[in-house]
C-alpha cells in the first residue's frame, strides 16, 4: 500500500485486463459447449421418450396376454369353447367365472368369448364391438391380432387384442377371445401427456395408436418405415415446415414422434441466449467487483489496521490485516455472547431448558436444582401437579406448530395463572409441559384445575383444526419426582384409546374404566375366530365391534393386552397360508398397541382380508408341479425348527434343489422368503412354549432354534409387539380370570 499512485493504477489496470480476457474466453467456450449439450439433450430426450413408450406398450401387451391366459386356462372356459351347440347353463356358468377378471385392467371396455360352433358370444362389458369383422380378421391371420376398431353404437375408438382358441385342430381357430380397450386411454397411458404427434404402428404401416398433432402424419409414417435402423432422428421439411422426427423400433412395432422444429429449437435458442447474457453479466459484475474491492477496500486497510491495533481484543500476535480483523471480530462476538447469557430475554428460555432436561431425566435433579438457584429461580416443587398437552394430529407445517405451541403456553399462563403458579415448558413441536401449584393463597382446588384445563382445551379446539390429549397427575414432592410423574402422565394419555380424542385424563377418570368384575372376553374371541374360518364377514364385523366395546372399558394396558392376544391369533391364522402367486399379500403387520378404537377395528378387518386373500391364493397354487415338495419342506421345517443351523441351504439340499432356485419357488408358492418363514415358525413355537410350559425364556430360546436369548428377545418383540414375559403374563392373566368365573 506504500507504492505510488501511478504504480498502483498500473497494477490495477493489468489485473482488470487479465480478469476481463479470462472471463471472455471462458464465456465463449462455455456458450459453445452449452449449445451443443442442449441440442444433444433434446435428441436424447425424444429417443428416451420413445423407448419408455415401447416399454410401457410391452408391459401392457404382457398384461393383456396374462389376462387372456387367465381366462382360457380355466376349466370352465375350456368347457365353453368345447360346446358344439348352445347351452344356456354352460354359458351362464362361464360368464360368472370370467366376469371376475373384467375389471383387472383399467382400460378395459369389453371382452368377448366367441364360440362360432355353438353360435355363442359371451360379453363382459358392451357388446357393440363389431364382432363379425373381428372374427373375419382373426380367420384371415389364423393367429393373434391387434387392430383398431370402434364401438358400433357411438363410434368410440377401441384397441382390440384378439387371441385365437384351438379346441381340436390348429388349421384354423375354433373360437376367440377379444379384449377391447379404450384406445384414447391406452394412448394416454403409453405416450403420456404431450403437445406433439406420436404414433404406434406395425412395420407394415398398420396404425395402432395415435396422439397429438395430425399434420403430415402420412409422410412421417412413410419416412419411419423406410429406415432400417433401430432408432433414428432426422429433420424433415414437409410443406415448407420443418419437423424433428424420431422413431424407435421394438420387435415388429415402430414408435414415432414428430414435433414442429420451431417448438424444439426456439426454447433452446432462448436458453442459449439467456446463458450468454448471464455469462456476460457475471463477467461484467466480476470485473466491477474486482475494481471496487481494490479501490475501496484495500486502500483504507492501513487506517483500519491502525484503529484495530489499539483495540483491547488485539493481542499483538496477528500476522496481517485480515488476521487482525478476525481476531478483533472473534473477541467482540465472544463478549456479546457472554452478555446475551445475562440478558433478561435469554433467561426464560434457559429456565425452560433446565426444567425440560429435569423432566426428561437428562439432567440430575441435584444439578438442575443448583442451576435454578444460581439464577434466583425458586420453584415450589412440593405439592406440584404435572400437565402434558399433547397434539395428537400433526399440523401440516412447522410454522403453524410453533403458533399452536405458543398459544398453549399463553393460555396456560392467562387462564391458569390467576389461580395457580404455572411454569410452561415446550417439548418438541407437539407438546407443552406445565408444572402447576397453588399460588400460596391455597384457595384453588383440584376440580378448579381440571375446569381450567378443559377450558384451555375448548379454546384450542375452537381456534385450530387439531386433536389433542391433556394428561394430569401429581403430586411432586421434590425435583427428583418430576421424571417419574411425567412418565405416568404420558401413560395416562394412552387411555384416549377408550376415552377418545380431546380429553382431559387424570387417574380418577381412569378408574371409571374399570368394570366390575373384570372378565376376559374368551367367548367373543372364539366367535370371531369361528366367523373368520367360515368366511362370514358380516358376523365377523359384528363380533369385533362387540369385542372392542368390551375392552374399551379397561385401562389402556389391559385393553391393549387383550387386543394383542386376539390379533396375534388372527395374524397366525392368516400367515399360515403365506402369500402366493399373483396375490402379492404381504406378511400381516404384528401390531398390538393401536392408539384408537378405529385403528384397532381397521387392524382386525385387515386380518380378515389377509386371511381370505391368502386362502384363495393357496387354492389356486395346488396344481403347481413344485407344490407338494414345498409343502413337504414346510413340514420338514416344522420338524427341525429347533436346529439353530436350519436354513435355506439345508432345506434345499434335503429336497434336491439348488439354493437359489429353491428360494425362488418357495417364495412364489408360499409368499415368504424361506428364512422369514423359518423365523415365523420359531416365533409360533415359542408362543406355544410360553403358553403351555414353565420353561424359562433362555430355555425357550434354545428350544425354538434361536442362537442366543438376546436375539430371541429382540425378534419376539419385533414380530409380536410384546416381550416374551409380557406375552406369558397376558396368557396367565386370561387363564386366571377364566378360572375365577
Amino acid at each position: 500500500m506504500g507504492k505510488s499512485p501511478s504504480y498502483f493504477y498500473k497494477i490495477l489496470l493489468l489485473f482488470l485486463v487479465t480478469v476481463f480476457v479470462t472471463s471472455l474466453v471462458l464465456t465463449l467456450f462455455s456458450y459453445e459447449q452449452f449449445s451443443k449439450s442442449l441440442q444433444e439433450k433434446a435428441y436424447a430426450d425424444y429417443q428416451a421418450g420413445l423407448k419408455k413408450n415401447a416399454q410401457t406398450w410391452m408391459d401392457l401387451s404382457s398384461e393383456i396376454g396374462q389376462l387372456n391366459s387367465a381366462i382360457t386356462v380355466d376349466p370352465q372356459t375350456e368347457a365353453y369353447f368345447s360346446m358344439r351347440s348352445f347351452d344356456p347353463a354352460q354359458e351362464y356358468n362361464t360368464y360368472l367365472k370370467v366376469k371376475k377378471l373384467f375389471n383387472i385392467n383399467p382400460f378395459m371396455e369389453s371382452f368377448c368369448l366367441y364360440n362360432p360352433a355353438a353360435q355363442s358370444a359371451l360379453y363382459c362389458g358392451t357388446d357393440e364391438i363389431g364382432l363379425d369383422k373381428l372374427w373375419e380378421r382373426m380367420q384371415e391371420k389364423n393367429g393373434k391380432v391387434i387392430l383398431q376398431s370402434v364401438r358400433t353404437d357411438n363410434g368410440e375408438p377401441l384397441l382390440v387384442f384378439g387371441y385365437p382358441v384351438y379346441v381340436d385342430s390348429f388349421d384354423g381357430p375354433q373360437g376367440a377371445v377379444f379384449l377391447c380397450l379404450r384406445s384414447e386411454e391406452v394412448a394416454a397411458h403409453v405416450m403420456g401427456e404431450v403437445e406433439y404427434g406420436q404414433l404406434v404402428l406395425f412395420e407394415d404401416g398398420t396404425l395402432l395408436l395415435q396422439k397429438g398433432a395430425e399434420e403430415e402424419r402420412e409422410a412421417v409414417i412413410d419416412w419411419s418405415l423406410r429406415g432400417s435402423q433401430t432408432s433414428h432422428n432426422q429433420t424433415l421439411s414437409l410443406d415448407n415446415r420443418k419437423y424433428l422426427c424420431s422413431f424407435y423400433k421394438e420387435e415388429e412395432l415402430v414408435f414415432v414422434s414428430y414435433v414442429d422444429y420451431g417448438m424444439v429449437m426456439e426454447p433452446l435458442r432462448k436458453q442459449r441466449n439467456i446463458f450468454l447474457l448471464v455469462c456476460l453479466c457475471v463477467m461484467a459484475f466480476s470485473v466491477f467487483l474486482q475494481f471496487i474491492a481494490v479501490k475501496k477496500l484495500y486502500r483504507p486497510i492501513a487506517t483500519i489496521r491502525e484503529v484495530f491495533e489499539k483495540s483491547r481484543f488485539a493481542d499483538g500476535t496477528a500476522r496481517g490485516e485480515f488476521d487482525l480483523i478476525r481476531q478483533v471480530y472473534e473477541g467482540a462476538v465472544s463478549q456479546i455472547e457472554e452478555l446475551e447469557e445475562k440478558n433478561a430475554l435469554y433467561l426464560p428460555r434457559l429456565k425452560a431448558d433446565i426444567l425440560r432436561e429435569l423432566i426428561m431425566g437428562s439432567m440430575a435433579p441435584e444439578l438442575a436444582e443448583k442451576r435454578l438457584m444460581e439464577h434466583g429461580w425458586n420453584i415450589p416443587f412440593e405439592g406440584m401437579f404435572l400437565v402434558s398437552v399433547y397434539v395428537d394430529r400433526n399440523l401440516e407445517n412447522n410454522l403453524l406448530s410453533n403458533v399452536v405451541q405458543a398459544r398453549i403456553r399463553q393460555l396456560m399462563l392467562d387462564e391458569a395463572g390467576e389461580l395457580f403458579y404455572v411454569e410452561c415448558i415446550p417439548n418438541g413441536s407437539s407438546e407443552v409441559i406445565a408444572l402447576i401449584n397453588t399460588n400460596g393463597e391455597g384457595q384453588a382446588t383440584f376440580e378448579d384445575l381440571v375446569e381450567v384445563l378443559e377450558k384451555i382445551r375448548d379454546l384450542l379446539l375452537r381456534d385450530y383444526d387439531i386433536s389433542l390429549t391433556v394428561g394430569l397427575d401429581g403430586v411432586v414432592k421434590n425435583p427428583a419426582d418430576c421424571c417419574g410423574i411425567y412418565a405416568k402422565v404420558r401413560q395416562l394419555q394412552k387411555n384416549r384409546f377408550a376415552l377418545g380424542e380431546n380429553q382431559v385424563i387424570y387417574p380418577a377418570r381412569i378408574m371409571e374404566l374399570m368394570p366390575e368384575p373384570l372378565t376376559c372376553p374368551d367367548k367373543l374371541m372364539q366367535d370371531i375366530l369361528g366367523a373368520l374360518n367360515r368366511g362370514e364377514k358380516a358376523v365377523y364385523e359384528e363380533k369385533i365391534q362387540d369385542f372392542l366395546e368390551n375392552i374399551s372399558r379397561y385401562v389402556y394396558d389391559t385393553a391393549s393386552l387383550l387386543f394383542a392376544r386376539l390379533y396375534l391369533e388372527l395374524a397366525a391364522r392368516a400367515n399360515q397360508y403365506g402369500g402366493s402367486g399373483k396375490g402379492n399379500v404381504a406378511a400381516l403387520e404384528m401390531k398390538g398397541d393401536p392408539a384408537t378404537l378405529e385403528e384397532a377395528r381397521q387392524l382386525l378387518m385387515n386380518a380378515y382380508e389377509a386371511f381370505e386373500n391368502r386362502r384363495l391364493d393357496a387354492e389356486q397354487l395346488k396344481n403347481n408341479k413344485h407344490y407338494k415338495k414345498i409343502k413337504d419342506s414346510q413340514q420338514f421345517i416344522l420338524e427341525h425348527y429347533s436346529d439353530c443351523t436350519l436354513g435355506v441351504d439345508m432345506v434345499a439340499e434335503q429336497f434336491g434343489y439348488s439354493t437359489n432356485y429353491f428360494a425362488r419357488i418357495f417364495k412364489t408358492i408360499t409368499g415368504y422368503y424361506i428364512n422369514d418363514y423359518i423365523r415365523q415358525v420359531r416365533i409360533m413355537k415359542a408362543q406355544e412354549f410360553l403358553q403351555n410350559t414353565d420353561m424359562t425364556v433362555n430355555e425357550i430360546a434354545e428350544a425354538s432354534g434361536f442362537t442366543t436369548s438376546n436375539y430371541f428377545y429382540a425378534i419376539f418383540k419385533k414380530e409380536t409387539g410384546m416381550t416374551p414375559a409380557a406375552f406369558r403374563n397376558g396368557i396367565e392373566w386370561g387363564a386366571e380370570k377364566k378360572g375365577a368365573e
